[in-house]
């Protein structure tokens, strides 16, 4: 297969969430950097990143703007708005691009002369990401539209889509049957069976098996099953609920046997006699194929030494800079509008179909003995109320996925429910001055507590960055704040102080400038470019890229404000008070409050459930 088949997607409209470009191994491939620290995920903090230079791409119309002067690219800006609903990020802007594609949809979706099922599948995805009714999208049906364009005879019978298919016949297949699964449309009996029924031997599929492509095709030749087709493939068949375990495992067989040897993967399988150069489309989209047959990229099957699937597609993402957040295509170092739109859903840690991230969702509230209190999606996963305790609680941090979450005790005890891991606690040891809160790893597998003289204690994978122990304060620390890379932390003293460690930036601070009342708690960014500081009366001070989204300062309060969690997005933030009454700003929902009942102890701290987790 000549290599202007693969090229000749874009054309026919392959380009829908992926260019299917890449061919074999490219010679001298552009270095990336290393990741610093072991990835999470999902990993929030570099997919709202890619996100946030998404949503700088477009136009006050509502489009991203296209080579041609004044022209749309309705492929990137349909792709975009995918991609800040997977992250949550900007999603007015995301809503404000819909807009502009419903004004659109037949310049979008015709493919020589007829419906593109791809085209029409990315629209349903867009609308039921944004929480909008596909059926009545621009005063167009595009469920009806999508359905009309299914083979019903034939050879190629349940073949969405009239369009030479040797192209993009299974990518745009399972990108057809993840679009119905979100409108509610199963049980495609015919689709489903096309789509198993071209599954290769080896467990991948080809665009099409043609005698041009066949699935004993070489891959030097630009033919045979490619991680691609089978990425989509894989999403849409599980979607519809339509893989069984054996076609699944078969599939995952061929996806870690074609992995390359940086973790990550190139359009078709690496092999001894074509060596992929992994590219972040290729990548990303396996990513994806993982997350719906249920494993985790970062599992040691799809280890390849220090290097995971996760490290190589962040390895892609440009870290400053004008083009800061955006991800490379393999060969070059400058944004990729393609490489970002297809590696932020994949490091949000979805599949298709999705529905948008829209903020903070739920919440814990801890108080004084050790009691949990549980609103919106956050969990009850246990408590210490009611229990003895040899100290007060101070602080409360949650997991990344939120299903677990520690409790700290002002003499380092430490409780943990759900799936917080145990790594360690300072009771029962001496300290100069009491633990006053806590911070987690952004893995979950660690934490630091702070004392109020300014000392660090560090546990599991939490690394030690210094510490204003011993060293004269101002006023007392009240709480700390760690960066997104688990290698550096803030904290922050009662006149508002700010103190930084490791890779935390000092972004400014309210030391040395007169304060109503005390600030009592600390919130970061989610790319650490920023944080807010909370004072006991709801006053608010943002620094960094933090931005001020409101205060209740000099408004009446019942009871003190004691602390402050963010939103995974960064364009929200809940306040808690003692007596557990919740004050929301930005995208930080309402989702219930303490206050006005009875509590046995006050409230001393809050933590916030992942956007990411549960969506």
């Amino acid at each position: 297969m000549p290599i202007n088949r693969l090229l000749a997607s874009a054309t026919l409209g392959v380009s829908l969430l992926i260019a299917i470009a890449a061919g074999p191994s490219v010679a001298g491939a552009t270095p990336r950097p290393s990741v610093a620290a072991p990835p999470s995920f999902p990993n929030a903090p570099s997919a709202q990143q890619g996100a946030r230079w998404l949503a700088s791409q477009l136009t006050s119309g509502g489009f991203v703007a296209s080579s041609t002067p004044g022209q749309p690219d309705l492929v990137a800006t349909a792709n975009t708005v995918l991609a800040l609903a997977s992250a949550g990020v900007d999603l007015p802007a995301a809503n404000a691009a819909l807009v502009y594609l419903e004004t659109h949809i037949n310049q979008y979706v015709t493919v020589s002369g007829s419906d593109g099922p791809g085209q029409l599948s990315i629209l349903i995805l867009d609308a039921h990401a944004l929480g909008i009714d596909p059926r009545s999208f621009g005063g167009s049906d595009l469920v009806a539209r999508l359905l009309a364009t299914e083979q019903l005879s034939g050879p190629n019978a349940g073949l969405f889509g009239i369009q030479d298919a040797s192209f993009d016949g299974a990518f745009r297949q399972g990108l057809s049957l993840a679009a119905l699964a979100a409108a509610g449309v199963t049980g495609q009996t015919l689709a489903d069976a096309w789509l198993t029924g071209q599954q290769c031997p080896d467990g991948g599929w080809t665009s099409l098996i043609t005698l041009l492509n066949p699935c004993s095709g070489d891959p030097a030749s630009f033919s045979g099953p490619d991680t691609n087709s089978t990425a989509l493939a894989i999403q849409g068949l599980e979607a519809q609920h339509a893989l069984d375990p054996t076609h699944a495992a078969s599939a995952l067989a061929f996806l870690g046997g074609g992995q390359d040897s940086d973790g990550g993967w190139s359009f078709f399988p690496n092999t001894v006699t074509t060596p992929g150069s992994t590219d972040p489309d290729s990548t990303a989209l396996v990513v994806q194929a993982l997350v719906a047959l249920g494993q985790s990229p970062l599992a040691s099957q799809f280890a390849k030494g220090s290097s995971t699937p996760v490290s190589s597609l962040l390895g892609f993402q440009i870290g400053s800079g004008a083009g800061s957040g955006a991800f490379f295509f393999t060969g070059s170092t400058t944004p990729n509008l393609l490489a970002t739109y297809q590696a932020v859903p994949a490091l949000a840690g979805v599949a298709i179909p999705l529905v948008a991230n829209s903020g903070g969702k739920g919440y814990w509230l801890a108080s004084s003995d050790g009691g949990i209190f549980n609103y919106g999606n956050a969990a009850f996963l246990g408590s210490h109320g009611s229990s003895p305790l040899n100290k007060p609680i101070v602080g409360l941090a949650a997991t990344p996925d939120g299903k677990g979450y520690w409790l700290a005790a002002s003499d380092g005890g430490i409780f943990n429910y759900g799936n917080a891991l145990f790594a360690g606690s300072h009771g029962g040891s001496p300290l100069n001055k009491p633990i006053v809160g806590m911070a987690a790893t952004p893995d979950g597998m660690g934490y630091w507590l702070v004392a109020s003289d300014g000392g660090i204690f560090a546990y599991g994978d939490a690394a030690f960055q210094g510490s204003h122990g011993g060293s004269p304060l101002n006023k007392p620390i009240v709480g700390m704040a760690a960066t997104p890379s688990g290698l550096g932390y803030w904290l922050v003293a009662s006149d508002g102080g700010i103190f930084a460690y490791g890779d935390a930036v000092f972004q400014g601070s309210h030391g040395g400038s007169p304060l109503n009342k005390p600030v009592v708690g600390l919130a970061a960014t989610p790319d650490g470019m920023g944080y807010w500081l909370a004072a006991s009366d709801g006053g608010i001070f943002a620094y960094g890229d933090a931005a001020f989204l409101g205060s209740h300062g000099g408004s009446p309060l019942n009871k003190p404000v004691v602390g402050i969690g963010a939103t995974p997005s960064g364009l929200g933030y809940w306040l808690v008070a003692s007596d557990g009454g919740i004050l929301n700003y930005g995208d930080a929902i309402f989702a219930g409050s303490h206050g006005s009942s009875p509590l046995n102890n006050p409230i001393v701290g809050i933590a916030s459930t992942s956007t990411l987790a549960g969506t």
